[in-house]
């Protein structure tokens, strides 16, 4: 687990480099509207390639162990089949949408192509990083990751400088990105498509089931992840719409995070329920709350750094969004513990208050949506955002804690948290004139404050890390 997530946070850090470096050029080069129409279309793509999904990744992941080999065979063939069908549905399905949607003779229309492209790339990708999850080669997703995003940007510059700078030249460099990224990862043989997974209808409806439960997320998370860029753009512009998401761009960094915990924690903490009886809650719950922690450290550097970031890179058109970070940073924070607190939820095969928590949360996004937009801008929809997670966070975890009692640690949670609260609040403002010299003013504290941290949910590793045996001291080794 602790390899998994560490070469997936690694890589996604350096992914996330290749955007920071690449700001100063590309906002410069094609300035906020292109910015807002790639936020839109991609509300369009990432829709249709969830419902294309309809969780059987998800599904994949849990149900592999579960039986023998000639049983996770069986399951892998299913799964791809039933992906691989869908995708070609809904890719066509995306691109037809973004065509209808675009009013007649704008120049955007063109782009429907490439959103149904994007949604195909994209459900091929998440079923083969799924599989070498599966398999734990966490290393080969990484290389897929770094090799793909850097690529992507490369083009994109290329594209905007020498072609054209707008949406097509960004979006096209990306889509060829993800392209190679896939390749690295690899599709499994031919069999896998064209052989039938001789499954029985119970076992199809079980694997449908955990996933359609899932999928019922997907258009919940597409109204938050989207209500307030329509929102924004009806009633402030693209322009507004570009400058929100490119803050978003880098208050999201943290997903890599998110993204690296899910990507190792589901097919590893299905392992470890498996095989371990009754130890694995105590198992689980220690390490819960350990990549608790690991969230928070990322909201506090995120927070301290993002608009620093912005005011340093990004051409001056950006520099509102500095002030969303904090918010924006707090709802990727808060997504990721609603990760965690589907342990339960998950492992008991469960997911029906998932879908509940999730419409509750998107109904909410909508209504506070509206009600402070109009008077805050961009900025209501940040806090309306981090406040949306919130609620979709706590009411899973209490689900989840009534199915599945993990024994979490609240006292050394809650001391964590308030830690991290009162140090983002402190490092949030800009501490020079300078946003480099702000940046290495702030490092020293955040460290310390990510140590303090790692002391409080984490201590045995702490010791570990900081005591003799570390270092390879001669006592450690006549102690070995």
């Amino acid at each position: 687990m602790a390899k998994g997530v560490g070469v997936m946070v690694v890589a996604g850090a350096i992914a996330r480099l290749f955007s920071v470096v690449s700001a100063p050029i590309l906002t410069r080069l094609v300035g906020p509207s292109p910015y807002g129409v790639i936020a839109l279309i991609g509300t369009v793509s990432s829709l249709a390639a969830s419902v294309a999904l309809m969780g059987i990744d998800l599904s994949y992941a849990r149900f592999f162990f579960a039986g023998r080999e000639a049983q996770a065979s069986a399951v892998e063939r299913f799964c791809w089949r039933f992906a691989a069908g869908l995708g070609l549905f809904f890719s066509l399905a995306a691109g037809a949408a973004w065509w209808y949607l675009v009013p007649p003779g704008s120049a955007h229309r063109s782009l429907a192509f490439l959103a149904g492209m994007t949604t195909l790339v994209a459900v091929a990708s998440v079923m083969a990083m799924t599989r070498q999850r599966i398999r734990g080669a966490y290393a080969r997703i990484a290389k897929a990751t770094l090799i793909g995003t850097g690529a992507g940007v490369v083009l994109s510059i290329l594209l905007a400088r020498v072609w054209r700078p707008d949406a097509w030249a960004m979006l096209a460099g990306t889509l060829a990105g993800s392209i190679l990224s896939l390749g690295i990862l690899g599709l499994p043989k031919a069999h896998v498509l064209l052989q039938k997974s001789n499954l029985d209808a119970a076992q199809r409806r079980g694997l449908l089931s955990l996933g359609i439960a899932s999928m019922a997320t997907t258009p919940m998370f597409w109204v938050i992840s989207s209500a307030d860029r329509w929102l924004l753009g009806i009633w402030a512009g693209a322009g507004v719409v570009g400058v929100y998401a490119f803050a978003a761009s880098l208050g999201l960094s943290g997903m890599m995070v998110n993204g690296a915990v899910s990507t190792a924690w589901f097919p590893e903490v299905s392992r470890e329920f498996e095989h371990s009886g009754e130890a694995a809650p105590s198992n689980i719950a220690r390490l819960w709350a350990r990549l608790a922690g690991l969230h928070m450290v990322t909201w506090l550097a995120v927070t301290a750094g993002g608009g620093d970031v912005i005011r340093w890179l990004a051409d001056p058109r950006f520099h509102s969004g500095a002030r969303l970070i904090p918010w924006i940073a707090g709802g990727v924070f808060f997504s990721g513990m609603a990760d965690l607190a589907n342990t339960g939820l998950f492992l008991k095969k469960n997911l029906k208050p998932t879908a509940l928590w999730w419409a509750v949360g998107a109904g909410f996004n909508v209504v506070a949506n509206a009600f402070l937009i109009r008077p805050l801008g961009p900025l209501g929809a940040a806090v309306v955002g981090c406040l949306t997670y919130v609620l979709i966070a706590a009411g899973m975890l209490r689900s989840a804690q009534l199915r599945l009692s993990l024994p979490l640690p609240w006292a050394r949670l809650g001391s964590a948290a308030a830690i991290a609260l009162t140090a983002g609040i402190f490092l949030a403002p800009p501490w020079n004139g300078s946003s480099w010299v702000s940046l290495l003013l702030k490092f020293p504290i955040g460290f310390l404050v990510g140590a303090l941290l790692g002391v409080v949910l984490a201590p045995d590793w702490m010791q570990r890390l900081f005591s003799r045996e570390m270092f390879g001291s001669s006592g450690s080794s006549r102690e070995g």
